[in-house]
């Protein structure tokens, strides 16, 4: 939960307000480009139909298309979580260690859900992962924050 009598190292009303607009403008943008590449696609597709790589045009097109569009997706899914945990009062939170997270973290990455000290953790331990082969379970830790991991597992 976000404590909001010590200004210089949680946040404040007013920040969380700017942070909450700050979202909400990004997953806008983000909308209007997602509706915009459609669109421009289509257009492509039909301006080059009569090109002798057609085909291949449209599987490259499709490709980069899909692409864009999963990552704007995955982005508006993390700004709308960001506004739910805003509404919720759990914004500033920490996902596994339930510390604040700080202002400035939040302010270069508006979707943390991770304090600064679990995200160092979380990367250090999915290098590990990758290196001793463990694929599904990394997978499954970045698809859900894996409750299993043991953070302590991480500290030399």
């Amino acid at each position: 939960m976000i404590n909001m009598e010590n200004e210089d190292k949680t946040m404040n009303k007013k920040l969380l307000q700017e942070l909450a607009t700050e979202l909400r403008r990004k997953r806008s943008a983000l909308l209007e480009g997602v509706a915009g590449n459609q669109q421009a696609a289509t257009a492509i597709i039909e301006e080059r139909e009569s090109e002798v790589e057609e085909n291949a045009q449209k599987d490259r097109l499709a490709r980069v298309t899909s692409r864009l569009t999963e990552r704007d997706r995955q982005a508006i899914e993390q700004i709308d979580a960001a506004l739910a945990r805003i509404d919720a009062g759990t914004y500033g939170q920490c996902a596994w260690c339930e510390n604040d997270i700080s202002p400035q973290r939040l302010r270069a990455l508006p979707t943390a859900v991770l304090c600064i000290d679990c995200a160092t953790a979380r990367e250090k331990r999915q290098k590990t992962m990758a290196r001793n082969g463990e694929s599904e379970r990394l997978i499954a830790a970045e698809r859900d924050l894996d409750p299993e991991l043991d953070l302590g597992e991480l500290q030399e």
